[in-house]
């Protein structure tokens, strides 16, 4: 130890353990599971595994079966959490449907702001455009303009030859299949499905399993406590997670985050939420009254996502005032793969 005498711990491993509690029983369920425990001897069921000289004890043949296999996955690494506070996380596939939303509400630029845009000082007209284009080869503006009136594409004017990327989008008939007819789908539960909840509802027969709700905000700010949502058990074979918000950039950001760095099947967005502290800001609940940005938030989510978009909606958000049958076919046609209702 480089602080010797100064240190606050201890050194000696027969000091640590004689002022150690009492163990808490005679076998540990990490080293009986895995072969190997990684609490060593700090470990309240240390006794279970710990040889002579108080050395970890290794169940070879066991670990051999884990090898290569991670019981729970989507964790947060400290290098992405240091991206994601030192805001270094390049969100590109957001950025650009993000742009193209200041030139309509479905996410795609009109040609008319792209005129219009064009227009100011120093940058060139579309009349500067057709006088330059008269040469053999050169791009007319028309065909410039239909070439940036595909879905999310950039509202900046280029000039040049069009390439497959320019082009060419996910169809939605390329995004992963899931096939859940008949299968028993266990909902979210907030602060209730957590991953030894559902750990217990697979071994009961579920089929399908969603996350708690995850607060897309938090899950930015790289928020440990946030991102333990979204860890997925290996048993969970179809697994889900569910994000809450109320914009479209932090929500479309967060879709393209988890879609880069977690193993997910689906990704649900939690349109029924009632707590005051999420209605306030214009989620949960609150977007069934708020159409433009629930639109642009599953457009945008949508765009960015390679596994299916769901949606979960309440029948309404005043009593006796039921509004999900006129706003279900619609969240189809954003894009949505199924949309859950919570009947109340």
């Amino acid at each position: 130890c480089p602080f010797g005498p100064r240190c606050r711990f201890l050194h000696d491993v027969s000091q640590y353990l004689a002022a150690k509690p009492a163990d808490l029983g005679q076998r540990c369920v990490l080293f009986d599971t895995f072969g190997r425990c990684p609490y060593g001897v700090t470990c309240r069921f240390g006794q279970a595994h710990l040889g002579d000289g108080h050395r970890n004890l290794v169940n070879a043949a066991l670990a051999q079966q884990w090898e290569g296999k991670v019981p729970v996955r989507n964790g947060l690494s400290k290098e992405l959490q240091q991206q994601l506070r030192k805001r270094k996380f390049a969100f590109s596939r957001a950025e650009e449907f993000l742009r193209g939303l200041h030139g309509g509400a479905e996410g795609s630029p009109k040609p008319e702001a792209l005129q219009n845009s064009q227009g100011a000082e120093g940058s060139p007209k579309p009349e500067a455009l057709q006088n330059s284009g008269g040469a053999e080869g050169a791009p007319k503006p028309e065909a410039l303009q239909s070439s940036l009136g595909a879905e999310g594409a950039p509202s900046i004017l280029t000039l040049g030859p069009l390439t497959d990327e320019d082009i060419t989008k996910l169809r939605p008939c390329e995004k992963k299949k899931l096939e859940i007819q008949g299968k028993l789908y266990l909902a979210p539960l907030t602060t209730c499905g957590n991953l030894p909840f559902r750990r217990i509802c697979k071994r009961f027969g579920a089929d399908v399993t969603c996350g708690e709700m995850a607060v897309c905000t938090n899950l930015l700010q790289g928020q440990s406590s946030e991102w333990a949502l979204l860890k997925r058990h290996h048993t969970e074979d179809i697994f889900g997670v569910q994000l809450e918000g109320a914009f479209p950039d932090t929500m479309t950001k967060c879709a393209e985050l988890l879609n880069r760095t977690i193993d997910v099947d689906f990704v649900d967005i939690n349109v029924g939420c009632p707590i005051d502290l999420v209605y306030k800001k214009g989620g949960g609940c609150a977007l069934m009254t708020r159409s433009n940005k629930f639109e642009q938030i599953v457009r945008g989510m949508n765009s960015v996502l390679d596994v299916p978009l769901t949606v979960k909606i309440r029948t309404g958000v005043q009593e006796k005032v039921n509004v999900a049958h006129k706003i279900i076919p619609r969240i189809r046609e954003w894009g949505a793969s199924m949309v859950t209702v919570r009947g109340r």
